[in-house]
């Protein structure tokens, strides 16, 4: 995460997702890798593919995912 503006972004275009059901964040590292939780109610490769149609960078694992921007 390189500013607060981007948190405050990037938790915003999560939560615009259809289907995000809450998000919250467990850690915030401005200037590195920021976590945040998503309860979500759907398939996890249908919210990999409207993350990545939001222009993240997605890397899927075993009930998780990674995303960049």
């Amino acid at each position: 995460t390189p500013e607060p503006a981007a948190v405050d972004a990037a938790l915003g275009s999560v939560r615009a997702i259809a289907g995000v059901q809450g998000v919250s964040v467990s850690s915030v590292a401005v200037g590195g890798t920021s976590v945040m939780r998503v309860t979500y109610a759907g398939d996890l490769g249908a919210l990999a593919a409207a993350l990545r149609g939001r222009g993240w960078q997605v890397t899927q694992g075993s009930n998780a995912l990674s995303i960049r921007k």
